[in-house]
């Protein structure tokens, strides 16, 4: 039977059997002194001891950033900073895609929203050259590669897409426009003006004088970057009307003779020039003109030829018979 001071564990079984031993375990739960708590020694059943509470008491809380607030004595409070460009600390999620903060983070929506919209742009080497176009074609954007000089946009046989065409009908298309001021020449200035892009062109002098206003304003062709000089050009029928006709006939000359007198401003020269069978193969190039020269107070009518066949024109040279010429000068085109 338990005494007195035994500790009970079943007390139905404890009494079944006289002189039973008692469950003496729960003696180590026992004891202990203030302050202390109980702790298992192992996984055994009532494994029990009792250790001093030397598991971190908190006597004081020291902040650093992002954190903030702290202390060592009554209610402590710890917070976290706003976060800025420069300091770390929380910061705000947002879904926009057109914020300009500085202070807000981006979720995943706000991410694939982005990306959906730079997924969906043109990209930049859908164009590779200067002046290219970019179109729709049934599916996708695409590129339209820069058209040649004089050309002009129309719409393909299938109404489908835009596409580059030599300029055919309506008015003169300008092939080049340049001002140029006491030079001696031309010179390259009006090189490759005529191709096989048009049959004809107007070539307009909007106005030019001359260093000495008595020189002879002259005209040459050019193939490629060869002028043609003596005996290569010829003009005819050469009226000059002032107080008497003069220059009438044929003469073969170094250049031909626009004008017979540049003149000076305000009395500058202009007038026209009409081309044939220049740009289009080697061909015996023609052209007329009608020249104003206020200074002498006459006008020139004429015809301008050249005697060989073998090298296509290309362009033209504009000089003065012995001093340096300024004036602007357009060349048009004729669509064929």
């Amino acid at each position: 039977m338990p005494t007195a001071t035994d500790l009970v564990t079943d007390l139905p079984a404890d009494f079944a059997v006289f002189g039973q031993g008692v469950d003496t375990s729960m003696q180590y739960l026992l004891g202990g002194t203030t302050g202390q708590i109980l702790s298992k020694t192992s996984g055994t059943n009532m494994a029990f001891t009792w250790i001093n509470n030397d598991q971190g008491d908190i006597t004081g809380i020291t902040a650093t950033s992002p954190l903030t607030g702290g202390g060592s004595s009554g209610a402590i409070t710890v917070g976290i900073q706003d976060a800025t460009t420069s300091v770390k600390g929380s910061v705000q999620l947002s879904d926009s895609t057109s914020t300009t903060s500085s202070v807000l983070a981006a979720t995943p929506t706000a991410v694939k929203s982005a990306y959906d919209l730079a997924d969906a742009a043109i990209a930049k080497t859908t164009v590779t050259t200067a002046g290219d176009i970019i179109y729709r074609n049934a599916t996708v954007p695409t590129r339209l590669g820069i058209g040649t000089a004089g050309q002009v946009l129309t719409v393909n046989s299938g109404a489908t897409a835009p596409q580059w065409s030599t300029a055919g009908g309506g008015g003169m298309v300008l092939i080049s426009r340049a001002s140029f001021s006491n030079v001696a020449t031309t010179g390259s200035t009006f090189e490759g003006m005529f191709s096989s892009s048009y049959f004809n062109y107007q070539i307009v002098i909007h106005q030019i004088t001359a260093a000495t206003p008595g020189d002879d304003l002259l005209f040459n062709w050019k193939y490629g970057s060869t002028t043609y000089t003596t005996n290569t050009v010829y003009y005819a029928s050469i009226a000059t009307y002032n107080a008497t006709a003069a220059n009438i006939g044929t003469i073969t000359a170094a250049s031909a003779i626009l004008t017979r007198e540049c003149g000076t401003a305000p009395n500058s020269n202009g007038g026209n020039i009409w081309t044939q069978k220049v740009g289009n193969g080697a061909n015996q190039a023609q052209a007329t003109f009608l020249m104003a020269n206020p200074y002498g107070g006459e006008m020139s009518v004429g015809a301008i030829g050249m005697d060989s066949s073998t090298n296509t024109i290309t362009g033209f040279v504009l000089k003065s018979s012995s001093s340096n010429i300024t004036g602007t000068v357009s060349v048009y085109a004729y669509p064929n």
